[in-house]
């Protein structure tokens, strides 16, 4: 069977089909990511409460959270990872944060509790919303469950 038309408008038609494809909708996941990336996470301090009687730490995060988006998420998952005093990872959380009336600007301060961690003297946080999450880690990431 014979083509008609050049090559080179099948392709062009091809990429502007492709293009529409995407615009029109395309892979849910990356739109989730799209929404991510307006946002930021700010660790500002954090403390350390032990409590000797059940021989558990309690890590109180102060994380600013600010977004500069045109539509919101309801909420967003934070990658948190505790380093030692040489830098070396020594673990990480997703933690889930409520975003539901944040306002675009000056964002929201939030208290995050974590207390499953191996707090030392001289360890380290540092937070992110972390873009792009690869399409294998996405179930990790309550935003994508689709719940939106």
């Amino acid at each position: 069977m014979k083509r008609s038309g050049s090559p080179w408008l099948r392709a062009l038609t091809a990429v502007c089909l492709l293009l529409a494809g995407i615009a029109c909708g395309g892979d849910p996941g990356d739109r989730v990511d799209r929404l991510r990336a307006r946002y930021s996470a700010t660790l500002g301090s954090f403390v350390v409460r032990d409590d000797p009687a059940s021989g558990r730490q309690e890590i109180l995060l102060d994380v600013l959270v600010q977004w500069d988006g045109r539509e919101p998420l309801p909420g967003l998952t934070l990658d948190l990872t505790m380093a030692d005093a040489a830098g070396r990872e020594k673990g990480a959380r997703k933690l889930w944060v409520d975003t539901a009336g944040l306002d675009r600007g000056p964002g929201r301060q939030l208290t995050l509790t974590v207390d499953d961690l191996p707090y030392q003297a001289g360890d380290g946080f540092f937070v992110e919303v972390r873009v792009p999450i690869p399409p294998a880690e996405r179930g990790d990431y309550r935003e994508f469950s689709g719940g939106r």
